[in-house]
């Protein structure tokens, strides 16, 4: 009997232990202040700000895409430009169609 209770006690001890750790890191979330929390998300918002570069282009349903769409192999995606010609640019390429 002693055996079964340890083991249902090695059982259900993670997950009590886990939402512990989990309330106690939303409690000092919390307790931040909207200053702190606005310090955090700072260089985030400053990074976004700069984007586009240059050779990137909006399109509707997609977002920003690198390169000329227009091209038969464009990957149509913000972090690459194509499968044939990944770094670009797209001026000059042979694949260009």
């Amino acid at each position: 009997m002693l055996d079964i209770a340890i083991i249902l006690l090695l059982g259900i001890a993670p997950p009590i232990l886990s939402l512990w750790m989990l309330h106690r890191a939303q409690v000092k979330y919390r307790q931040l202040s909207d200053r702190q929390l606005s310090a955090i998300a700072t260089p985030i918002v400053g990074r976004l700000k700069a984007l586009p570069p240059a050779d990137m282009t909006c399109i509707e349903g997609y977002g920003y895409v690198i390169g000329m769409v227009s091209c038969r192999y464009n990957a149509r995606s913000p972090y690459i430009r194509c499968a044939v010609n990944p770094n670009g640019p797209c001026e000059g390429c042979r694949y260009y169609e």
